[in-house]
């Protein structure tokens, strides 16, 4: 093989991690670094390649599966290669691994729309680069169905398991996975008594931008449409509905929630209820993407012109946002990173990083199209009606 000391920048070229460790690999073959000797810092070897240190740690977790290297936190990274061995693949010096070692699942509570294709891609981009295949299941928005799934799993010995979880509580499956040692990582909710990595989008803050741009386009009697859910996602746009309502000194109306049905279709009926009523909000706010689209189709069969007569905000950005008339205003989650930032979580704990769970939170942003009039102009539009 030829040997590699700089790398290739082309966007022909392979992943610059796969390239660092390729080099690293040589140099540990060559005697650069010998049996039981510490290797350069990340920071210097970052320094020496000019590479970011996320890049630098997917090249080392390699070695480390490879069993060139093993990685000791607050030590620093040691050669466990001895010249001529034919290198280990598994992790933490333990017994070998089976093609279960390479499998990591995702499972999720459904498949309906864009946003879980979006995160498995994500997921599944960065575990393929690391060289694991990914389980990807659905479980029909049924808590028997996944803890089923999740017992399977168990029992499979997969490598991790990467959950988002249908409610915010913690079944006898999920314990199992964790007394098994398993590394688990929760995506979008978490579970309320339950320690674990999780990745999600800050829920809360997402619902406040949206509550805030209608109070800041006039509207004041603001209703919040969500569905029957026990996930603290739900629970956190809840509160930042109330929040943000506080926040302007509006008095929170509980006569303006709306509770649907959300699976596997989104009930309409309380939702055209809470538009017939004489009093009926002027904006509502959709706890998801997936109850404004039932919002829209319940203005049109009460003749209620969006946004002329009723302003709507979503949460979610799923792709059939855009394609809607008028165009749905709406909060974006970062499906993609999302799921990019759960699988090198996991990766990372598969290869065996140690310390306190951690919550990634990451930010949603506003996507303003169509769906909203400030009050004053839907005021002017109705009495020229």
């Amino acid at each position: 093989m030829t040997p590699l000391s700089t790398l290739q920048r082309s966007s022909d070229a392979p992943a610059l991690h796969l390239q660092l460790a390729e080099i690293l690999r040589q140099r540990i073959q060559q005697g650069v670094w010998a049996f039981d000797q510490a290797i350069p810092t990340e920071k210097a070897l970052c320094d020496e390649f000019d590479v970011a240190r996320g890049t630098m740690r997917q090249a080392l977790q390699s070695l480390e599966r490879e069993g060139y290297v093993r990685r000791q936190q607050g030590l620093g990274t040691f050669v466990i290669w001895r010249g001529g061995q034919k290198p280990r693949r598994e992790a933490n010096g333990g017994s070998r691994r089976d093609d279960r070692g390479r499998r990591i699942a995702l499972v999720v509570p459904y498949i309906r729309d864009s946003s879980v294709p979006t995160i498995f891609a994500g997921f599944q981009q960065e575990a393929e680069a690391a060289h694991y295949y990914v389980n990807f299941m659905q479980v029909n928005n049924d808590p028997a169905q996944q803890a089923q799934t999740i017992q399977r799993l168990v029992d499979e010995r997969v490598a991790g398991i990467a959950l988002y979880p249908i409610g915010s509580e913690a079944d006898a499956p999920v314990q199992a996975v964790l007394h098994a040692g398993i590394p688990l990582m929760l995506v979008d909710r978490y579970f309320k008594l339950l320690s674990t990595d999780v990745v999600c989008s800050d829920h809360f803050g997402g619902a406040l931008q949206a509550v805030r741009y209608l109070l800041d386009h006039g509207h004041t009697r603001i209703g919040f449409a969500t569905w029957y859910s026990t996930a603290v996602s739900m629970e956190h746009r809840a509160l930042g509905y109330s929040q943000a309502l506080l926040e302007r000194g509006v008095e929170t109306d509980p006569s303006l929630v709306c509770y649907v049905e959300g699976y596997p279709t989104v009930d309409v009926r309380p939702l055209m209820a809470l538009l017939q009523r004489p009093d009926r909000p002027t904006a509502v706010f959709a706890a998801n993407d997936q109850i404004a689209i039932a919002l829209y189709r319940a203005a049109a069969m009460l003749g209620l012109r969006v946004p002329d007569l009723l302003s709507i905000v979503g949460f979610d950005n799923l792709d059939v946002a855009d394609q809607l008339e008028p165009s749905l205003t709406t909060v974006a989650q970062p499906f993609a990173e999302i799921g990019r930032r759960a699988a090198q979580m996991l990766l990372r704990r598969i290869a065996g990083e140690t310390g306190p769970s951690a919550l990634v939170q990451l930010s949603p942003q506003m996507v303003v199209r169509g769906s909203v009039l400030p009050l004053a102009e839907m005021q002017l539009t109705a009495q020229m009606a």
